[in-house]
């Protein structure tokens, strides 16, 4: 992590940051980066489905096809559950009108009022336009792919081919982050040279979640992580008036991409009205426009004028994940462990190159140069505490600190205090070189291996004794066939699944952790990672 001297003002040579001209012939390398990112995120070779990226992968396609933002169960039936009118006991997915139900084909059944909605799978929030439905993820990460995808839709018609869309989304997904590099390139340039910002764009890029789970499939972060590595850039950007203007702008597409980003857009908003008044005229002005169309969506699809998709459904996710409706029921030392230390969750676990960011942060408080850091430190300590009283901190079924891999980006920018004093120690840059190594390995096997169901559900077979009097717990089938083959006893299958309070003890064990079953079972997890994802485009995607 070389810093060179650059040809800017006195204070910036003595390795503050300052108003150092970027080198335009240099850009040309933070795209590079940016390439060698991208080319490690679309090796893997296809899209990483999920239920929480089905309404943004479908947000295009249906803008394009039928001019709205929000979906039917008429146009997209998949999406919801049926019940028969006489009869609401037994619920049904119907996946396509051509299939049949009660021997006749539904969407028969459908127009007759045979059958009825009950509900939208978890991803749709009703909203107050009779029939209607809307991302309960906002519209942010969708539209964010219509360059992409409007390009596509004009030589062939989404809707019809699944795997297409999804392999699109996934390039969209893909593009958010290694413009987030490249974001994170240019600002590095400025603060610490060319070499410097090279090893903390690729500490970053591929050392980070952002690797294994924000570039894989377009969820919520890899826009969210884009916008505020736009806003950051242009935060530390302070003599060009308009920068401002963006920063304040990025902040607030953030927001609208993934509401807890508001944390963000406050913490440098209060920062900037506190320390230079015109500053925050200009960043206020700046997110203006994203607010207001924030407010008017909320207005229009719920009936209020902050309200987001998440809360309608949070209630009643944290009721079948927990037993209990609170959402903020998580104790805060439960929570704050598990999102940081946990071998299944922990950030200093997946990606122990952010250690370093720590020491950034205090040094960001103690001197004054980096005073614009300081909101940065704010907001990432706020979105880790917000998270840790969730009801769901570990994110369902996912790989690493998937729950809060936006504070990634922001700990990068938190990393430039440090990058001086860790280039001076030889003890400190071997160190950085090993964490830097392990970080980015076990975001390949994430990349690679991560099945979503292989670990997160992991299959036991449960062998009750003749006499009914043990309970032996093999890891293999196979184990369990010889011993009852040898001593008696009956075969149990068993899901461990941690969204299940009886199995969540496996988040906290460092003998059963992912990284551990990934790297004995790589082969194995990806072949289920091939079939989890053709089952899925077939019946869910």
């Amino acid at each position: 992590m070389n810093r060179e001297p650059s040809t800017g003002t006195k204070e910036t040579e003595a390795g503050a940051p300052g108003a150092a001209s970027v080198d335009k012939s240099r850009i040309a390398i933070g795209w590079v980066v940016a390439g060698i990112c991208l080319l490690a995120y679309l090796a893997t070779g296809q899209s990483l489905p999920g239920n929480d990226a089905t309404a943004h992968v479908h947000l295009v396609p249906r803008l394009l096809a039928h001019g709205t933002i929000y979906f039917t169960a008429r146009d997209n039936p998949k999406m919801f559950h049926f019940a028969a009118t006489a009869n609401d006991s037994r619920q049904a997915r119907i996946r396509d009108w051509n299939f049949e139900f009660q021997g006749k084909p539904a969407r028969e059944a459908f127009d007759r009022g045979d059958i009825r909605v009950t509900r939208p799978l978890y991803y749709l929030v009703p909203t107050r336009h009779q029939g209607r439905y809307t991302n309960t993820f906002g519209l942010g990460a969708g539209l964010f792919a219509l360059p992409v995808m409007g390009l596509a839709s004009l030589a062939t018609n989404l809707e019809s081919n699944v795997e297409l869309m999804w392999l699109l989304a996934k390039l969209a997904a893909a593009l958010s982050v290694a413009g987030t590099v490249l974001f994170l390139f240019l600002a590095a340039m400025r603060q610490l040279g060319v070499r410097s910002a090279v090893v903390v764009a690729l500490a970053y890029g591929l050392g980070t979640c952002a690797f294994s789970i924000s570039s894989q499939a377009l969820w919520q972060h890899g826009p969210c992580e884009f916008f505020v590595a736009m806003g950051a850039y242009y935060l530390l950007t302070k003599q060009a008036k308009a920068a401002d203007f963006i920063c304040g702008f990025g902040f607030a597409m953030a927001v609208l991409c993934r509401p807890t980003a508001g944390v963000v857009l406050a913490c440098v908003g209060a920062h900037l009205l506190f320390s230079d008044r015109r500053r925050f005229l200009r960043f206020a002005l700046g997110a203006l426009p994203v607010v207001t169309l924030l407010i008017g969506y909320s207005q229009y699809t719920f009936g209020s004028l902050l309200a987001f998709g998440e809360m309608g459904v949070g209630e009643n996710i944290a009721l079948a994940k927990t037993g209990n409706r609170d959402m903020w029921q998580t104790p805060l030392h439960v929570g704050l462990a598990g999102v940081l230390l946990s071998p299944a969750r922990g950030l200093f676990v997946y990606s122990p190159i952010a250690l370093f960011s720590l020491w950034g942060a205090w040094r960001a408080f103690r001197d004054s140069v980096w005073q614009d850091l300081r909101p940065l430190v704010v907001a990432v300590v706020l979105q880790v505490l917000l998270v840790a009283k969730w009801f769901d901190w570990w994110g369902g079924w996912c790989f690493g600190y998937r729950t809060i891999v936006d504070i990634a980006i922001l700990l990068s920018f938190l990393a430039f205090p440090v990058v001086q004093a860790v280039n001076l120690r030889p003890w400190l840059r071997a160190v950085f070189a090993a964490l830097f190594a392990y970080s980015v390995g076990v975001q390949v096997v994430g990349a690679y291996a991560y099945d979503l169901v292989g670990w997160n559900s992991r299959m036991v077979w449960q062998v009750v004794t003749p006499d009914e009097t043990e309970l032996i717990t093999f890891g293999e089938k196979a184990s369990a066939e010889r011993f009852v083959r040898e001593q008696g006893g009956m075969i149990h299958p068993v899901a461990m699944d941690i969204d299940n309070p009886k199995y969540r003890g496996r988040l906290w064990s460092l003998v059963d952790s992912p990284l551990i079953h990934y790297l004995a079972n790589f082969s194995d997890a990806r072949a289920m990672r091939q079939n989890v994802i053709v089952r899925f485009l077939r019946d869910d995607g």
